[in-house]
């Protein structure tokens, strides 16, 4: 079952090769170890809610432009690992005849608007990322290093049976 869900998340981040980003505002304050007997009443009311700008705003910084990657965040992303990538991602092995036929999408992390013009759904199955199969975890691992000089990637997957694919550019910027 590891090896199912490693392969499935090698497939699922080649297929998209996304990150987003955090918008990180200042940490909260430490609380006191203490509390003053008579604290200062504040000087200005804090802002209403409604004022107050949401500091987890998630932009996507990975793309030079629609279907072109950056190579250097799909290289950040390959060196922070599977394990951390792959906590946003559910799918299944897809077999046919009890035999493999790629990585059943069933979601890519939901909101996070990197994905959000990938061209995969739930449902699809992918079955290659630039030519290559992904049953493996060693296969999965050779094509996901392939990617840090590759100058694309190109995913072959299944929607409703049919074969389709698509490609992202990958820019050195």
């Amino acid at each position: 079952m590891q090896h199912s869900r490693l392969a499935l998340a090698a497939a699922a981040m080649l297929s998209l090769s996304c990150a987003s980003t955090v918008a990180e505002g200042p940490g909260p304050e430490p609380a006191p170890l203490v509390e003053p007997p008579n604290p200062p009443a504040p000087e200005t009311p804090p802002p209403s809610p409604a004022k107050v700008e949401d500091s987890t705003a998630r932009a996507c910084t990975m793309f030079v432009k629609p279907g072109v990657v950056r190579r250097d965040a799909l290289v950040r992303l390959i060196d922070g690992g599977l394990p951390r990538w792959m906590q946003g991602v559910q799918g299944d092995r897809s077999l046919a005849n009890h035999r493999f036929q790629g990585w059943l999408i069933k979601s890519l992390y939901p909101g996070d608007p990197c994905y959000r013009d990938i061209d995969l759904q739930p449902g699809d199955v992918v079955q290659k990322v630039n030519g290559k199969s992904i049953e493996k975890p060693e296969q999965a691992f050779d094509v996901v290093q392939s990617l840090k000089t590759a100058p694309a990637l190109v995913v072959d997957f299944l929607r409703e049976g049919k074969p389709q694919h698509f490609t992202l550019s990958i820019a050195d910027e």
